[in-house]
């Protein structure tokens, strides 16, 4: 609806005058429901005397509700996660930019496969069990069975609130997908608290009298210009494989020739070397190597390191030596590395006696 031009009769002395008395017009940030005043003064002379001012009637008119709304994805960043993971969180927020106190109905719905997200990426996977959560403590942070209610109650005007969605990430689906979400608020009637507001409607006769609404809102992700609702959107970005294991043998010494090259033959000393690389993007932690004692050879006692690095492709340090009975159980070496950052490789070496 068009802005309407509020219309009042003075008592015959016309609107230009009262502009030329200094009247104003109400001010963008006026709350709806407001009654703006004016009273015009008219002076005026007979034969040359002046006459006692004449003041008009009173005119008067209620300032109208704009309704506008404003969902923001929070951080610009996606929300990393893996396949399998449940109750995975994005946030937004939104906030009432109209001059009323409003409700604000919300929901949430997966975007679209192959469209582009707002960061860019192409949609690929999808999410499940979409729900709705408002930030009812204001830390920003998502607590499960603390924020709980689905709907905004009586929020005043540009005041913001924070809003989670919280999905389900299917079992499986393809390597580094994305999935978007889109979180729309919807302007609903306030001023029941504790009790959702009908959608707001907008008003198609002008009442000077009575609280009007017009739809100020711009056009967000998913919905359009003036319609009393805005959407934004966000994404989950789902890791691929974020360990990469290589194994490599070394001979270290043989019974003949000793450290000066070795050969394989019997009573030689082969080193095995894991190396693991965090290649996703957020640590990897409680790491565990278990690497099974080839046939034909036997574990060197106490030849365990774990914590070590890779150089030129070949292993570096020894590490932390653990203790023979922590790491080998007669058959296999189990190695712990606690974490891993992204893009580093922690290794983890024994060595075995060629039978």
């Amino acid at each position: 609806m068009n802005s309407k031009l509020k219309r009042a009769a003075v008592g015959g002395v016309s609107i230009a005058s009262l502009m030329l008395a200094g009247a104003a017009p109400a001010a963008p940030g006026t709350l709806a429901g407001s009654t703006i005043n004016n009273t015009a003064s008219v002076g005026y002379s007979i034969g040359g005397v002046a006459q006692p001012t004449v003041n008009s009637t009173t005119a008067s008119f209620v300032v109208d509700r704009k309704v506008n709304v404003t969902v923001a994805e929070v951080g610009g960043t996606a929300t990393f996660t893996s396949y399998g993971q449940k109750d995975q969180v994005t946030t937004f927020t939104v906030t009432n930019n109209t001059n009323s106190v409003q409700d604000f109905r919300l929901f949430g719905v997966d975007s679209v496969l192959g469209t582009t997200t707002t960061l860019n990426h192409t949609d690929s996977t999808g999410v499940t069990n979409i729900r709705v959560f408002v930030d009812s403590n204001g830390n920003g942070q998502y607590d499960a069975g603390v924020d709980t209610a689905t709907y905004i109650d009586e929020l005043a005007p540009d005041q913001t609130k924070t809003v989670f969605i919280v999905a389900d990430l299917p079992a499986s689906g393809p390597a580094g997908g994305v999935a978007g979400v889109i979180l729309t608020a919807v302007t609903a009637s306030g001023g029941a608290s504790g009790t959702l507001g009908a959608d707001v409607t907008a008003s198609l006769v002008d009442d000077v009298n009575a609280v009007d609404t017009v739809f100020g809102d711009a056009a967000g992700w998913a919905d359009a210009y003036r319609d009393a609702r805005h959407s934004a959107q966000d994404e989950y970005d789902v890791y691929g494989t974020s360990a990469l294991a290589v194994k490599t043998a070394t001979l270290i010494s043989d019974p003949l020739n000793g450290l000066v090259a070795p050969k394989a033959i019997p009573g030689a000393v082969m080193e095995y070397c894991i190396a693991v690389k965090n290649i996703g993007v957020q640590a990897i932690t409680g790491v565990t190597v278990t690497d099974n004692i080839p046939a034909n050879t036997t574990y060197v006692p106490g030849s365990t390191h774990v914590g070590g690095t890779v150089l030129l492709g070949v292993c570096q340090g020894d590490g932390v030596g653990a203790a023979d009975g922590s790491v080998y159980n007669g058959t296999a070496v189990t190695a712990t590395i606690p974490t891993i950052a992204p893009n580093d490789v922690v290794t983890a070496r024994f060595r075995v006696t060629i039978n």
